[in-house]
Protein backbone atom coordinates (compact mmCIF):
# COMPACT_ATOMS: atom_id res chain seq x y z
CA UNK A 1 0.00 0.00 0.00
CA UNK A 2 1.38 3.79 -0.76
CA UNK A 3 1.90 5.72 2.50
CA UNK A 4 1.95 9.26 2.93
CA UNK A 5 3.77 11.93 5.82
CA UNK A 6 3.13 15.38 6.46
CA UNK A 7 5.53 18.11 7.60
CA UNK A 8 2.79 20.69 8.86
CA UNK A 9 4.58 24.48 9.59
CA UNK A 10 2.86 27.42 10.50
CA UNK A 11 -0.54 28.25 11.63
CA UNK A 12 -3.85 26.77 13.18
CA UNK A 13 -5.09 26.85 9.08
CA UNK A 14 -2.49 25.05 7.80
CA UNK A 15 -3.48 22.41 10.66
CA UNK A 16 -6.85 22.66 9.57
CA UNK A 17 -5.71 22.02 5.59
CA UNK A 18 -3.76 18.86 6.40
CA UNK A 19 -6.37 17.42 8.01
CA UNK A 20 -8.78 17.71 4.68
CA UNK A 21 -5.48 16.51 2.90
CA UNK A 22 -5.31 13.49 5.05
CA UNK A 23 -8.94 12.85 3.99
CA UNK A 24 -7.73 13.01 0.59
CA UNK A 25 -5.25 10.78 0.16
CA UNK A 26 -6.34 7.78 1.89
CA UNK A 27 -9.08 8.20 -0.63
CA UNK A 28 -6.43 7.96 -3.32
CA UNK A 29 -5.67 4.98 -1.87
CA UNK A 30 -2.34 5.68 0.52
CA UNK A 31 -1.98 4.99 4.42
CA UNK A 32 -0.52 7.74 6.77
CA UNK A 33 3.02 6.75 7.64
CA UNK A 34 4.26 7.47 11.19
CA UNK A 35 8.15 6.98 9.64
CA UNK A 36 9.30 9.60 6.66
CA UNK A 37 11.80 7.21 5.51
CA UNK A 38 8.83 4.75 4.42
CA UNK A 39 6.91 7.11 2.22
CA UNK A 40 6.21 7.10 -0.80
CA UNK A 41 4.40 10.89 -0.80
CA UNK A 42 6.05 13.49 1.30
CA UNK A 43 4.19 16.51 1.56
CA UNK A 44 5.18 19.66 3.25
CA UNK A 45 2.48 22.09 4.16
CA UNK A 46 4.65 25.61 4.39
CA UNK A 47 4.40 28.77 6.20
CA UNK A 48 6.07 31.71 5.21
CA UNK A 49 5.59 34.12 7.88
CA UNK A 50 8.93 34.02 8.73
CA UNK A 51 12.47 33.32 6.41
CA UNK A 52 13.00 30.97 9.24
CA UNK A 53 10.00 29.35 8.17
CA UNK A 54 11.24 28.99 4.28
CA UNK A 55 14.36 27.77 5.10
CA UNK A 56 13.52 24.82 7.20
CA UNK A 57 11.42 23.61 4.72
CA UNK A 58 14.34 23.80 2.29
CA UNK A 59 16.79 22.18 4.50
CA UNK A 60 13.91 19.36 5.24
CA UNK A 61 13.97 18.79 1.03
CA UNK A 62 17.29 18.39 1.00
CA UNK A 63 16.88 15.09 3.06
CA UNK A 64 14.51 13.67 1.03
CA UNK A 65 17.43 12.95 -1.22
CA UNK A 66 18.52 9.71 0.78
CA UNK A 67 15.06 8.34 0.75
CA UNK A 68 14.96 8.86 -3.11
CA UNK A 69 17.68 6.46 -3.90
CA UNK A 70 16.33 3.52 -1.62
CA UNK A 71 12.60 4.91 -3.31
CA UNK A 72 13.42 6.05 -6.92
CA UNK A 73 9.27 6.70 -7.26
CA UNK A 74 9.16 8.89 -4.27
CA UNK A 75 6.90 11.88 -4.72
CA UNK A 76 7.76 15.12 -2.49
CA UNK A 77 5.07 17.95 -2.52
CA UNK A 78 4.81 21.31 -0.85
CA UNK A 79 1.93 23.23 -0.61
CA UNK A 80 0.51 26.29 1.90
CA UNK A 81 2.06 30.00 1.84
CA UNK A 82 5.45 29.25 0.09
CA UNK A 83 3.32 28.27 -3.05
CA UNK A 84 1.61 30.65 -6.02
CA UNK A 85 1.26 28.30 -8.92
CA UNK A 86 -0.02 24.30 -9.01
CA UNK A 87 2.06 22.68 -10.98
CA UNK A 88 4.66 19.79 -11.35
CA UNK A 89 8.21 19.63 -12.62
CA UNK A 90 6.65 18.23 -15.93
CA UNK A 91 4.47 21.26 -16.37
CA UNK A 92 4.92 23.90 -18.99
CA UNK A 93 3.97 26.71 -16.80
CA UNK A 94 5.48 26.09 -13.05
CA UNK A 95 6.21 27.50 -9.53
CA UNK A 96 9.07 29.55 -9.01
CA UNK A 97 9.94 26.99 -6.31
CA UNK A 98 11.17 24.29 -8.83
CA UNK A 99 13.94 26.99 -9.47
CA UNK A 100 15.32 27.01 -5.30
CA UNK A 101 15.09 23.44 -5.13
CA UNK A 102 16.09 20.35 -7.25
CA UNK A 103 14.40 17.80 -4.85
CA UNK A 104 10.67 19.17 -5.33
CA UNK A 105 8.01 17.35 -7.81
CA UNK A 106 4.75 19.01 -6.90
CA UNK A 107 3.99 22.69 -6.01
CA UNK A 108 0.12 22.83 -5.21
CA UNK A 109 -2.44 25.53 -4.07
CA UNK A 110 -4.09 24.51 -0.97
CA UNK A 111 -7.47 25.81 -2.40
CA UNK A 112 -6.70 23.41 -5.55
CA UNK A 113 -6.33 20.17 -3.43
CA UNK A 114 -8.71 18.10 -5.84
CA UNK A 115 -5.63 18.93 -8.38
CA UNK A 116 -3.53 16.86 -6.65
CA UNK A 117 -4.33 13.61 -8.27
CA UNK A 118 -3.89 14.71 -11.65
CA UNK A 119 -0.71 16.30 -11.19
CA UNK A 120 0.93 12.91 -9.52
CA UNK A 121 -0.57 11.15 -12.93
CA UNK A 122 1.14 14.16 -14.84
CA UNK A 123 4.09 12.63 -12.60
CA UNK A 124 4.00 9.14 -12.94
CA UNK A 125 1.07 8.23 -15.71
CA UNK A 126 0.49 4.32 -14.40
CA UNK A 127 0.84 5.33 -10.61
CA UNK A 128 -1.25 3.00 -8.32
CA UNK A 129 -3.77 6.12 -7.18
CA UNK A 130 -7.20 5.40 -7.35
CA UNK A 131 -9.55 7.77 -9.40
CA UNK A 132 -12.10 9.19 -6.59
CA UNK A 133 -15.31 12.14 -6.68
CA UNK A 134 -13.29 14.34 -4.63
CA UNK A 135 -11.07 15.67 -8.30
CA UNK A 136 -14.29 16.70 -9.80
CA UNK A 137 -14.77 19.24 -6.53
CA UNK A 138 -14.29 22.73 -6.91
CA UNK A 139 -14.34 23.48 -3.44
CA UNK A 140 -11.68 22.33 -1.20
CA UNK A 141 -13.65 22.94 2.06
CA UNK A 142 -16.17 20.05 0.96
CA UNK A 143 -13.55 17.50 1.22
CA UNK A 144 -14.31 16.11 4.97
CA UNK A 145 -11.40 16.87 7.39
CA UNK A 146 -9.35 13.96 9.41
CA UNK A 147 -9.31 15.69 12.27
CA UNK A 148 -6.62 14.01 15.03
CA UNK A 149 -8.00 14.99 18.08
CA UNK A 150 -11.20 13.28 19.00
CA UNK A 151 -12.77 16.40 20.94
CA UNK A 152 -11.11 19.47 19.75
CA UNK A 153 -11.67 20.31 16.37
CA UNK A 154 -10.57 23.52 14.22
CA UNK A 155 -12.98 24.49 11.60
CA UNK A 156 -12.34 26.74 8.22
CA UNK A 157 -14.99 29.47 7.92
CA UNK A 158 -12.92 31.65 5.28
CA UNK A 159 -10.19 31.52 3.00
CA UNK A 160 -7.88 34.15 1.77
CA UNK A 161 -7.30 37.55 3.13
CA UNK A 162 -8.46 41.24 2.23
CA UNK A 163 -6.26 43.43 4.77
CA UNK A 164 -2.86 43.98 2.92
CA UNK A 165 -1.05 44.36 5.83
CA UNK A 166 2.35 45.29 4.24
CA UNK A 167 4.47 42.64 6.16
CA UNK A 168 2.10 39.87 5.24
CA UNK A 169 2.19 37.49 2.11
CA UNK A 170 -1.07 36.14 2.98
CA UNK A 171 -3.08 37.60 0.49
CA UNK A 172 -0.80 36.82 -2.35
CA UNK A 173 -0.24 33.39 -1.04
CA UNK A 174 -3.96 32.31 -0.30
CA UNK A 175 -5.90 35.08 -2.47
CA UNK A 176 -8.63 37.41 -1.91
CA UNK A 177 -11.04 36.50 0.98
CA UNK A 178 -13.92 34.60 0.50
CA UNK A 179 -16.12 32.85 3.21
CA UNK A 180 -17.89 29.83 3.20
CA UNK A 181 -21.93 29.45 3.44
CA UNK A 182 -23.50 29.37 6.64
CA UNK A 183 -25.28 26.13 6.39
CA UNK A 184 -22.25 24.15 5.35
CA UNK A 185 -20.43 25.63 8.56
CA UNK A 186 -23.22 24.57 10.99
CA UNK A 187 -23.58 21.40 8.79
CA UNK A 188 -19.73 20.62 9.48
CA UNK A 189 -19.95 21.48 13.28
CA UNK A 190 -23.07 19.43 13.97
CA UNK A 191 -21.67 16.50 12.27
CA UNK A 192 -18.83 16.82 14.67
CA UNK A 193 -21.04 17.49 17.98
CA UNK A 194 -22.86 14.71 16.78
CA UNK A 195 -19.26 12.35 16.64
CA UNK A 196 -18.51 13.34 20.29
CA UNK A 197 -16.34 17.01 19.88
CA UNK A 198 -16.21 19.07 22.52
CA UNK A 199 -15.08 22.22 21.37
CA UNK A 200 -14.47 23.42 17.98
CA UNK A 201 -12.45 26.38 17.00
CA UNK A 202 -13.64 28.62 14.05
CA UNK A 203 -10.65 30.01 11.76
CA UNK A 204 -10.00 32.26 9.32
CA UNK A 205 -7.27 34.50 7.94
CA UNK A 206 -9.30 37.68 9.73
CA UNK A 207 -12.55 35.67 11.08
CA UNK A 208 -14.63 38.52 12.49
CA UNK A 209 -14.68 40.14 8.53
CA UNK A 210 -16.26 36.69 7.59
CA UNK A 211 -18.52 37.57 4.97
CA UNK A 212 -17.89 41.26 4.91
CA UNK A 213 -15.12 40.54 2.00
CA UNK A 214 -15.83 42.26 -1.66
CA UNK A 215 -15.99 38.53 -3.06
CA UNK A 216 -19.03 37.92 -0.37
CA UNK A 217 -20.94 41.28 -1.00
CA UNK A 218 -20.74 40.76 -5.00
CA UNK A 219 -21.86 37.47 -4.62
CA UNK A 220 -24.60 38.44 -2.17
CA UNK A 221 -23.86 35.28 -0.13
CA UNK A 222 -25.19 37.02 3.35
CA UNK A 223 -28.11 38.78 1.48
CA UNK A 224 -30.60 37.00 3.32
CA UNK A 225 -29.52 37.67 6.81
CA UNK A 226 -32.03 39.71 9.16
CA UNK A 227 -31.72 43.44 8.69
CA UNK A 228 -28.27 44.61 10.91
CA UNK A 229 -27.17 41.55 11.70
CA UNK A 230 -23.26 41.19 10.81
CA UNK A 231 -22.25 37.78 9.39
CA UNK A 232 -19.83 36.11 11.42
CA UNK A 233 -21.75 37.06 14.94
CA UNK A 234 -24.92 35.86 13.48
CA UNK A 235 -22.75 32.57 12.83
CA UNK A 236 -21.66 32.51 16.46
CA UNK A 237 -25.63 32.61 17.26
CA UNK A 238 -26.85 29.75 15.07
CA UNK A 239 -23.79 27.50 16.45
CA UNK A 240 -24.63 28.34 19.92
CA UNK A 241 -27.61 26.16 20.26
CA UNK A 242 -25.09 23.28 19.80
CA UNK A 243 -24.10 23.21 23.56
CA UNK A 244 -27.66 21.26 23.84
CA UNK A 245 -25.81 18.32 21.98
CA UNK A 246 -22.75 18.26 23.83
CA UNK A 247 -20.44 21.47 22.86
CA UNK A 248 -18.70 22.82 25.53
CA UNK A 249 -16.20 25.19 24.05
CA UNK A 250 -16.66 27.79 20.97
CA UNK A 251 -13.73 29.61 20.07
CA UNK A 252 -12.30 31.81 17.32
CA UNK A 253 -9.26 32.99 15.55
CA UNK A 254 -7.38 35.80 14.45
CA UNK A 255 -9.89 38.52 14.54
CA UNK A 256 -8.71 41.62 13.12
CA UNK A 257 -9.06 45.22 15.56
CA UNK A 258 -10.84 46.83 12.61
CA UNK A 259 -14.03 44.38 12.71
CA UNK A 260 -14.10 43.96 16.19
CA UNK A 261 -18.36 45.18 16.98
CA UNK A 262 -20.04 46.19 19.64
CA UNK A 263 -22.70 42.70 18.89
CA UNK A 264 -19.32 40.51 18.70
CA UNK A 265 -18.30 42.02 22.38
CA UNK A 266 -21.81 40.95 23.77
CA UNK A 267 -22.04 38.01 22.01
CA UNK A 268 -19.06 36.88 23.47
CA UNK A 269 -20.55 37.81 26.85
CA UNK A 270 -23.66 36.67 26.72
CA UNK A 271 -23.51 33.07 24.53
CA UNK A 272 -23.21 30.17 26.24
CA UNK A 273 -20.55 28.12 24.19
CA UNK A 274 -18.09 31.34 23.42
CA UNK A 275 -15.23 31.28 25.99
CA UNK A 276 -14.21 33.79 28.49
CA UNK A 277 -10.49 34.17 25.91
CA UNK A 278 -9.81 36.45 22.82
CA UNK A 279 -7.07 36.69 20.98
CA UNK A 280 -6.34 40.09 19.03
CA UNK A 281 -3.17 40.79 17.38
CA UNK A 282 -2.09 44.74 17.76
CA UNK A 283 0.87 44.09 16.27
CA UNK A 284 2.83 47.52 17.53
CA UNK A 285 1.95 49.92 19.81
CA UNK A 286 2.32 53.66 17.77
CA UNK A 287 0.05 54.68 16.27
CA UNK A 288 2.72 55.70 13.00
CA UNK A 289 4.23 51.78 13.22
CA UNK A 290 0.85 50.80 12.18
CA UNK A 291 0.16 53.23 9.64
CA UNK A 292 3.59 52.04 7.45
CA UNK A 293 2.05 48.60 8.48
CA UNK A 294 -1.27 49.27 6.78
CA UNK A 295 -3.04 48.16 10.03
CA UNK A 296 -6.61 50.63 9.67
CA UNK A 297 -6.82 51.46 13.41
CA UNK A 298 -5.34 53.72 15.62
CA UNK A 299 -3.71 52.53 19.26
CA UNK A 300 -6.28 54.54 20.87
CA UNK A 301 -9.02 52.51 19.05
CA UNK A 302 -7.47 49.32 20.10
CA UNK A 303 -7.56 50.09 24.08
CA UNK A 304 -11.19 50.90 23.78
CA UNK A 305 -11.59 47.26 22.54
CA UNK A 306 -9.78 45.91 25.21
CA UNK A 307 -12.00 48.30 27.68
CA UNK A 308 -15.19 47.78 26.07
CA UNK A 309 -14.22 43.60 26.49
CA UNK A 310 -13.16 43.88 29.86
CA UNK A 311 -16.56 45.81 30.77
CA UNK A 312 -18.53 43.28 29.21
CA UNK A 313 -16.96 40.08 30.13
CA UNK A 314 -14.35 41.26 33.62
CA UNK A 315 -12.60 37.79 33.56
CA UNK A 316 -11.77 37.65 30.05
CA UNK A 317 -7.97 36.46 29.46
CA UNK A 318 -6.58 38.76 26.39
CA UNK A 319 -3.48 37.27 24.02
CA UNK A 320 -1.58 39.06 21.06
CA UNK A 321 0.60 39.34 18.44
CA UNK A 322 3.34 42.07 17.95
CA UNK A 323 6.14 42.51 15.58
CA UNK A 324 9.43 43.41 16.79
CA UNK A 325 11.68 45.80 14.41
CA UNK A 326 9.84 46.24 11.65
CA UNK A 327 11.18 48.75 8.67
CA UNK A 328 11.72 52.24 10.33
CA UNK A 329 10.98 51.24 14.08
CA UNK A 330 12.32 54.19 16.38
CA UNK A 331 13.25 53.65 19.88
CA UNK A 332 10.35 55.71 21.34
CA UNK A 333 8.05 53.58 18.70
CA UNK A 334 9.17 50.85 20.28
CA UNK A 335 8.86 51.88 23.69
CA UNK A 336 5.35 52.68 23.07
CA UNK A 337 4.42 48.58 22.79
CA UNK A 338 6.39 48.48 26.33
CA UNK A 339 4.44 50.60 27.56
CA UNK A 340 1.14 49.25 25.62
CA UNK A 341 1.87 45.26 27.26
CA UNK A 342 1.79 47.28 31.12
CA UNK A 343 -1.19 48.75 30.41
CA UNK A 344 -3.44 46.28 29.04
CA UNK A 345 -1.33 43.40 30.76
CA UNK A 346 -1.93 40.67 28.35
CA UNK A 347 -2.43 37.36 29.02
CA UNK A 348 -0.13 35.98 26.64
CA UNK A 349 1.60 36.62 23.33
CA UNK A 350 3.34 35.98 20.54
CA UNK A 351 6.39 37.73 19.36
CA UNK A 352 8.04 37.89 16.50
CA UNK A 353 11.14 39.37 14.87
CA UNK A 354 10.20 41.43 11.52
CA UNK A 355 11.37 39.16 8.50
CA UNK A 356 11.52 40.67 5.00
CA UNK A 357 9.00 38.87 3.01
CA UNK A 358 9.74 38.94 -0.98
CA UNK A 359 6.40 40.10 -2.49
CA UNK A 360 5.22 41.67 0.37
CA UNK A 361 4.45 46.08 0.25
CA UNK A 362 7.40 46.13 3.07
CA UNK A 363 9.93 44.31 1.25
CA UNK A 364 9.22 46.56 -2.41
CA UNK A 365 8.79 49.74 -1.18
CA UNK A 366 10.40 49.88 2.71
CA UNK A 367 13.84 49.30 4.19
CA UNK A 368 14.43 46.45 6.86
CA UNK A 369 16.84 49.02 8.29
CA UNK A 370 16.77 47.78 11.67
CA UNK A 371 19.54 45.22 12.35
CA UNK A 372 19.25 41.32 13.40
CA UNK A 373 21.48 42.54 16.77
CA UNK A 374 18.17 45.47 17.92
CA UNK A 375 15.61 43.12 16.73
CA UNK A 376 16.72 40.74 19.14
CA UNK A 377 17.59 42.89 22.04
CA UNK A 378 13.91 44.33 21.60
CA UNK A 379 12.43 41.16 21.27
CA UNK A 380 14.17 40.09 25.05
CA UNK A 381 12.91 43.48 26.34
CA UNK A 382 9.50 42.44 25.29
CA UNK A 383 9.52 38.92 26.41
CA UNK A 384 10.43 40.31 29.96
CA UNK A 385 7.55 42.72 30.23
CA UNK A 386 5.38 39.92 29.31
CA UNK A 387 6.49 37.09 31.44
CA UNK A 388 5.87 39.89 34.31
CA UNK A 389 2.20 40.75 33.26
CA UNK A 390 1.76 36.92 32.22
CA UNK A 391 2.53 35.74 35.58
CA UNK A 392 0.38 38.63 37.07
CA UNK A 393 -2.60 37.62 35.17
CA UNK A 394 -2.15 33.99 36.18
CA UNK A 395 -2.08 34.41 39.85
CA UNK A 396 -6.10 35.63 40.05
CA UNK A 397 -6.43 31.57 39.17
CA UNK A 398 -4.93 30.26 42.17
CA UNK A 399 -7.49 28.91 44.61
CA UNK A 400 -10.31 28.54 42.54
CA UNK A 401 -11.53 25.59 40.30
CA UNK A 402 -11.70 25.50 36.62
CA UNK A 403 -12.78 23.70 33.70
CA UNK A 404 -9.86 21.38 31.76
CA UNK A 405 -9.97 19.92 28.59
CA UNK A 406 -7.09 17.38 29.13
CA UNK A 407 -5.47 17.28 25.54
CA UNK A 408 -2.48 15.15 26.77
CA UNK A 409 -0.58 13.13 29.42
CA UNK A 410 2.93 12.17 30.35
CA UNK A 411 4.89 10.88 33.22
CA UNK A 412 1.94 10.73 35.48
CA UNK A 413 0.89 14.50 34.22
CA UNK A 414 -1.64 15.56 32.52
CA UNK A 415 -1.96 18.55 30.13
CA UNK A 416 -5.18 20.83 28.81
CA UNK A 417 -6.67 24.15 28.13
CA UNK A 418 -8.88 26.54 30.75
CA UNK A 419 -11.81 27.99 29.37
CA UNK A 420 -9.24 30.93 29.39
CA UNK A 421 -7.14 29.01 27.48
CA UNK A 422 -4.51 28.88 29.70
CA UNK A 423 -2.09 25.83 29.94
CA UNK A 424 -3.03 23.60 33.20
CA UNK A 425 -0.81 20.97 34.35
CA UNK A 426 -1.94 18.16 37.29
CA UNK A 427 -1.74 14.58 37.99
CA UNK A 428 -4.15 12.09 36.50
CA UNK A 429 -4.09 9.19 34.46
CA UNK A 430 -3.96 9.34 30.39
CA UNK A 431 -7.82 8.02 30.35
CA UNK A 432 -8.49 11.58 30.53
CA UNK A 433 -7.44 12.79 27.42
CA UNK A 434 -10.23 14.71 26.11
CA UNK A 435 -12.33 14.88 28.62
CA UNK A 436 -13.55 18.07 30.64
CA UNK A 437 -12.78 17.97 34.35
CA UNK A 438 -12.88 20.38 37.31
CA UNK A 439 -8.95 21.06 38.41
CA UNK A 440 -8.19 22.90 41.37
CA UNK A 441 -5.78 25.78 40.68
CA UNK A 442 -3.00 25.38 43.69
CA UNK A 443 -0.19 27.30 42.03
CA UNK A 444 1.21 29.04 38.98
CA UNK A 445 4.30 29.44 37.23
CA UNK A 446 5.38 32.26 34.16
CA UNK A 447 3.43 30.36 31.43
CA UNK A 448 1.19 27.75 33.14
CA UNK A 449 -0.88 26.80 36.14
CA UNK A 450 -0.93 23.68 38.57
CA UNK A 451 -3.42 22.12 40.03
CA UNK A 452 -5.07 19.06 41.38
CA UNK A 453 -8.59 17.03 40.39
CA UNK A 454 -11.57 17.43 42.30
Amino acid sequence: MLKYYIYTYGCQMNYSDTERMQTYLEALGYAQSQDPKQADLIFYNSCSVRQKAEDRVFGELKNTRKIRKKNPKLIVAITGCMVRKSSSRYSQSRDPLFNRSPDLDIALRIEELPRLAALIRELHKDYPIQEIPEEQTENYFDIQAAHSSGAQAFVPISTGCDKFCTYCIVPYSRGREKSRPIPEIICECEDLVDKGYKEITLIGQTVDSYGLSKYDQDHGTFKDLPEGEIPFVYLLKQLDPLHKKGLKRLRFTSPHPRDISDQLIKAIANLSTLMPFLHLPVQAGHNDLLKRMNRPYKIEEYKDIIRRLREHTPDISISTDIIVGFCGETQEEFQAVCDLFREIEFDHAYLAQYSSRPGTAATRFMDDDISQETKRERWHILNNILKEVSAKRLTRFVGRTIEVLVESHEGGICTGKSEHSRIVNFPGSASLIGEIVPVKITGSEVWTLEGELV
